[in-house]
């Protein structure tokens, strides 16, 4: 069974799609493991703060050094929560994470990254690599109705970022997630089983 990862701008859907898609791989009786971004330690705090989820841009940059230590926590993050227990929930069911490593690449301001693009595409590669990327993507105006925490520049500046980041990333396939909720995640199954 594959590791899923979802990545489109704020207000495509990713978290209504995954739940969906969750739902019903789990009535067909399928295991299903849910994560965000980063594997979650037992030491990790709860949640992030309010500030960095409510508006994901407006966080000042790490300097270089710190950002390479954030890329290296990353790495180890990943490596340990496959080894110890995300390689063995993908064997047996389905892994989904809303958003993982990859998205750094796409999205540097939004984990406040300053180092090299360069290296966190190497260092990117060294870590687990999902069997399908869905990028859920929608016109900007479809984007800012459902959310308001963007520009519109940005996210066009995303959507393009996205695409030239799909070039490179395994498994990329593009979803329309400006249709209806159930032809989106109809379209996410046949990907995906």
């Amino acid at each position: 069974m594959p590791f899923i990862a979802f990545l489109g701008c704020d207000g495509s859907g990713k978290s209504a799609v995954i739940q969906r898609v969750s739902e019903h791989l789990k009535s067909e009786g399928h295991a299903v493991t849910l994560g965000h971004w980063c594997p979650k330690m037992k030491s990790d705090a709860a949640s992030q703060s309010a500030a960095a989820t409510d508006n994901p841009h407006g966080q000042k940059a790490r300097g270089i050094v710190t950002s390479l230590l954030k890329l290296g926590w990353l790495l180890m993050k990943w490596r340990l929560a496959w080894a110890q227990r995300l390689g063995a929930a993908s064997r047996n069911g389905y892994v989904i994470f809303d958003r993982y490593h990859g998205d750094l690449l796409v999205d540097p301001i939004r984990y406040r990254y300053g180092g090299s693009l360069g290296l966190a595409w190497v260092i990117h590669k060294l870590m687990p690599q999902p069997d399908h990327v869905i990028f859920l993507d929608a016109e900007p105006d479809v984007l800012l109705s459902r959310k308001q925490e963007v520009s519109r520049e940005a996210l066009e500046k995303g959507r393009m970022a996205y695409r030239q980041a799909g070039e490179r990333l395994r498994g990329f396939v593009e979803v329309d997630a400006g249709v209806e909720l159930e032809r989106v995640v109809s379209k996410v199954l046949k990907i995906i089983q």
